[in-house]
């Protein structure tokens, strides 16, 4: 059995998830807000509610969660990457399978001098999100020998 994964993303990811769960949920409180102001009783407080609490959970406790749960590490055999909330996903990318690795930066991981580590596989791609640009730059290098090695005989 191959031993858990280690890295952590930075813990910047939090505020970017934060910040995510924030403007869903506060539209979504905007929204339950103007419907309830026409109606009365249970189903009125019931719509300022829910959202209301889905808003405080999820800002305060899922992107804590989510950071805690979100691991990975590139090993000479494979690329290890477990990831989840209240489930949790765990990845295994052989070497032999690496077509190609990219770093990218949105806006917003610009702004947080944040990158994400994209591998690329015939079957699809995975994302490392979130880390400090230094580590995503090492790490895609890293993977790119690797992947070049496992291809040898």
């Amino acid at each position: 059995m191959t031993r858990e994964p280690s890295r952590t993303l930075a813990r910047e990811a939090r505020w970017v998830w934060r910040g995510e769960q924030l403007l869903g949920w506060g539209v979504a409180l905007v929204v339950a807000l103007l419907v309830a102001a026409q109606l009365d009783g249970v189903l009125a407080l019931a719509l300022r509610l829910v959202p209301a609490i889905g808003l405080l959970v999820c800002v305060v406790l899922v992107p804590s969660l989510r950071w805690r749960h979100w691991r990975w590490e590139v090993r000479p055999e494979a690329i290890d990457i477990r990831r989840g909330t209240f489930t949790i996903r765990r990845t295994l990318v052989p070497m032999l399978r690496v077509q190609h690795v990219d770093t990218t930066r949105g806006v917003i991981e610009q702004s947080l001098d944040l990158a994400s580590v994209v591998v690329h596989t015939a079957a699809g791609s995975h994302n490392i999100p979130y880390l400090r640009v230094a580590d995503a730059a090492e790490v895609r290098d890293r993977i790119a020998d690797l992947a070049r090695t496992a291809d040898e005989p």
